[in-house]
Order: structure tokens, then C-alpha cells, then sequence
């Protein structure tokens, strides 16, 4: 059943990101939020928030960076606070997220050429003045979400540029209160098999820990490693 009420909701954001380019802001992120809760709801996933969560809903913009286990982190995300992810490019070529992302107007960077790097501080940076929130997972990567893996610091100097604060985030997953990485889209594991993981199971958990916002630094470097402190020290 939850197999066709998840294929049933898909459809549903497909035909929505048709008429995306044609409606405000305001009703974009009303959607984009609603959609989230929802697919949350059929896949019986969980959210618990700790920590400051009010700093999650305040009105000025910040740069939000999360440790990475899954694609459902965005959706996780998404359904607290909408907000704008930098992403690597080869989600724009998955089917029917890919497609998803490109209409929700997620920014893609292609790793592999380093000059593209400039083009996404540069459009994050853009997004920060304007009052909107953008979110980043610097490791560059997912793990199985036992860990914090090392930051890569070039997109942090969006914030600095912004002259935003940044507010890092640790994801867990948890099923029958035990840590799990049935979430967990790593290796050579195609979506369609990490669809599956996550349908397979009743009692998914997501624990979001909200730590400190963070600011004044001057360097990009000093910002990423004050962030992956907070981070990596939330899992003890």
C-alpha cells in the first residue's frame, strides 16, 4: 500500500512543479512544505528536533549545513523550514527527482570543474541577501550517518560574502530507537534500492540536533571547522 500512495504522491509533485514558475514565493514553500510532511508520513518517518529549534524559523537568512546520509535529508529538511540546497549535478539526471530538484530551484554544482564553484557562491550568495535560507552538506558526499566526515570549506565563504550567520545541523536515523543506516544512500546503491530500504520499514526515526548559529569568523576554513566541531560533538 505504501508503495501506491508513495507513486500516487510523486505524481502529485510532478504535476505541481508545473505551475511553479508561476506562483509566489510564499505559495511555493507553503507546497513545497506540505509536500514533504506528507511523503514523511507515507514512508512512516519520524522527525524529532532537539536543541535551539526556534532559531529554525527566524526571519533572517543564514547558510544551513547538515552532515549527509540520505536523499530524504532534503525532504527532512523541507518539511520543517523550504529552503534552497546546492547540490551535486548529477541529481539533475535522476529520474523524476532530478526533475523535482530543477523545478524547486535547487542550485547544481559540477564537482568536477572547480570554476563552477564561483558561479554557486556567487548564486547562494544572491539567495542569502535576499532574506532566503540555503543549505549546503559539506562533506561532499553521504556516509552511513555513524559519523561526521570532513568539511569541505569552499561554499562557506558564501555566508561570508553574505555576511550571514551559518546554523549546523546533525542527521541521525534511528528504527526501534537504535541507530540504523537503512537510510543510508551510499556506495554503488541505486535510489530505486534505497526507495525500497526505506519502504521496507514502520519505524524510521530522524533526529535533528540544531546546534549553536555561528558568525564573525574571516575565513571560509575557520567556518567550516567551527561547523563540523559543533556537528561532530553532537554525536557523543
Amino acid at each position: 500500500m505504501k508503495k501506491i500512495w508513495l507513486s500516487l504522491h510523486i505524481t502529485s509533485a510532478l504535476v505541481q512543479s508545473l505551475f511553479f514558475p508561476l506562483l509566489h514565493q510564499k505559495i511555493r514553500k507553503y507546497l513545497i512544505k506540505k509536500w514533504s510532511i506528507r511523503l514523511l508520513k507515507i514512508l512512516k518517518v519520524k522527525v524529532v528536533l532537539q536543541g535551539n529549534r526556534d532559531v529554525l524559523q527566524q526571519q533572517s537568512a543564514f547558510l544551513l549545513v547538515a552532515n549527509h546520509i540520505s536523499w530524504l535529508d532534503i525532504h527532512v529538511l523541507n518539511s520543517i523550514r523550504p529552503v534552497t540546497f546546492v547540490a551535486k549535478s548529477d541529481v539533475s539526471s535522476w529520474p523524476v527527482f532530478g526533475y523535482i530538484a530543477k523545478s524547486l530551484g535547487t542550485i547544481f554544482l559540477k564537482r568536477e570543474k572547480l570554476s563552477d564553484i564561483k558561479r554557486v557562491i556567487y548564486l547562494m550568495n544572491q539567495k542569502i541577501s535576499s532574506s532566503e535560507v540555503v543549505a549546503i552538506f559539506p562533506e561532499g558526499t553521504s556516509s552511513d550517518g555513524r559519523s561526521v566526515l570532513p568539511f569541505k570549506s569552499n561554499l562557506f565563504q558564501a555566508a561570508i560574502d553574505a555576511e550571514g550567520h551559518v546554523l549546523p545541523i546533525r542527521l541521525s536515523y534511528k528504527e526501534h530507537g537504535a541507530y540504523t543506516d537503512r537510510p543510508a544512500f551510499i556506495g554503488d546503491m541505486s535510489l530505486v534500492q534505497s526507495i525500497q530500504h526505506i519502504l521496507a520499514s514502520n519505524h524510521l526515526e530522524i533526529e535533528l540536533q540544531v546546534c549553536a548559529p555561528l558568525s564573525g569568523y574571516s575565513s571560509r576554513q575557520e567556518l567550516a571547522k567551527h561547523s563540523y566541531n559543533a556537528i561532530a560533538a553532537s554525536f557523543s
